[in-house]
């Protein structure tokens, strides 16, 4: 590993698959990249699937499944392939070790801006501040 700097001797231990002992650093980076769509530390907004707090088998099984997809057509049948099977592992720990509801919310909902307030009521919402808007 010589003339690699510290972070690419990182990347690249991480993605030999080398020993690790079970590391949650190593996990989050791992599952870094599914923050870009899936929200930073699973939360995600808009129609996006919030991944924090699922199953570590049901994600392993959506990983794996997408991963064998004989002729990968979505962005996740293409981000699957780049892992080994311990990395996606690592990855479904990483999600189903953080709660369901962000840290700090009030419950569900929670994801769309922290308001508490379904879609549906959100929208009601910036409907009723449009009308008096133009009253």
């Amino acid at each position: 590993m010589k003339g690699l700097p510290l972070p690419g001797a990182l990347i690249a231990l991480l993605l030999t698959g080398a020993a690790f002992a079970e590391d949650a650093t190593v996990n989050r980076l791992l599952a870094a990249q599914c923050a870009q769509c899936h929200g930073t530390n699973g939360y995600a907004l808009g129609d996006m699937d919030e991944l924090a707090g699922e199953s570590a088998k049901d994600l392993y099984e959506d990983l794996t499944d997408m991963k064998g997809e004989d002729r990968p057509e979505g962005i996740m049948d293409h981000q699957a392939l780049g892992y080994n099977d311990d990395q996606i592992r690592r990855i479904a720990s990483y999600y189903a070790g953080l709660p369901e509801d962000e840290p700090g919310s009030a419950g569900a909902g929670s994801s769309e801006g922290g308001t508490g307030f379904s879609d549906s009521e959100e929208d009601e919402e910036d409907e009723e501040d449009r009308e008096e808007e133009h009253d």
